[in-house]
């Protein structure tokens, strides 16, 4: 029972902030909003595009700021 204690322990008191964390999860953002952009050209109609255009512009938004450590992710995963 002690040793899931530990797993617990050491998942919850991990480190999240590193730089391969932050690349890790920047680059996923950035790349789904790529992916969604790339997408977005299948669409027709023009609201459509608006729609996807937007979601891919703060999905990259949000990636780069994940990986630059800005806000909304800055002093996010610090201990005090």
């Amino acid at each position: 029972m002690s040793n899931i204690h530990t797993v617990n322990s050491i998942v919850s008191n991990r480190n999240r902030d590193c730089l391969e964390c932050r690349l890790l999860s920047g680059g996923g953002l950035v790349a789904a909003g790529l992916y969604v952009c790339h997408h977005s050209k299948q669409h027709q109609n023009q609201m459509g595009k608006v729609a996807m255009y937007s979601i891919a512009s703060v999905l990259v938004l949000l990636g780069t700021a994940r990986i630059l450590d800005l806000p909304p992710f800055q002093n996010k995963f610090k201990r005090s």
